[in-house]
């Protein structure tokens, strides 16, 4: 009969080791998972910064493709103004410093060209956002479970 009460309680001594083993583990598991977590909020705060300094940079450009526009309407009227410009025998008016505003218009279409280039790129960081906001769901929803699985193990011990 003692035999058999030592036994019992070796088992249930084991029993409880064995629970508190998987208690550990759970334990690490969810410090590793909540450590995740802090490092993909930390880069979705990052990938948010970066669309904000895209749209910041965008909306420069806007501007800037305003104020082209602004520059070369106010050139246009300007050389309509004087008549001196007036081509001979056309009637066409044209700006005094053609080759500037050319020049101008070719950096425009590199600013449009880099304006493209911004928008897929905020397109990209947009959609690897969205990753990480799964990702967070899904790493949030495995805590929970774990810190579940946590309590439930502390409840058998």
């Amino acid at each position: 009969m003692l035999q058999q009460e030592l036994l019992s309680r070796t088992s249930l001594e084991t029993q409880k080791l064995d629970l508190m083993t998987e208690v550990s583990e759970l334990k690490l598991k969810l410090v590793g998972m909540e450590k995740e977590q802090r490092e993909q909020e930390e880069k979705q705060r990052k990938a948010e910064s970066v669309l904000n300094v895209i749209s910041e940079l965008q909306e420069q450009m806007c501007r800037l493709q305003l104020d082209i526009h602004r520059q070369i309407q106010e050139r246009l009227l300007l050389s309509r103004d004087h008549p001196e410009e007036v081509a001979a025998g056309d009637g066409v008016t044209e700006p005094q410093a053609c080759s500037q505003d050319c020049a101008h218009w070719e950096g425009s279409s590199e600013l449009l060209q880099e304006l493209r280039h911004l928008k897929i790129k905020v397109e990209e960081l947009e959609n690897e956002r969205n990753q990480y906001e799964w990702k967070l769901k899904a790493t949030k929803a495995e805590v929970a479970q774990l810190q579940e699985q946590v309590a439930l193990k502390d409840a058998e011990i």
